[in-house]
């Protein structure tokens, strides 16, 4: 899956970047998670972003007489 997002890296996002095109064995699974990981936990914009690009699921637990 692959995601095109516009945002500003800070330093440790370009230092992952480069990591992931440099060597080759990063550029598995673990480096993804790593990248993913840092870009979750510090760039809540981008997260903001994913999220309002997803479906919204309606309440499946709206029962109208339980209000």
């Amino acid at each position: 899956m692959k995601f095109y997002i516009e945002f500003n890296p800070c330093k440790e996002c370009k230092n992952i970047i480069k990591e992931l095109k440099e060597d080759i064995h990063i550029q598995t699974d673990e480096g993804s998670k790593k990248f993913l990981r840092h870009i979750t936990y510090n760039h809540t914009e981008v997260v903001q972003a994913i999220i309002e690009e997803f479906p919204k699921e309606s309440d499946k637990d709206n029962f109208p007489w339980f209000r």
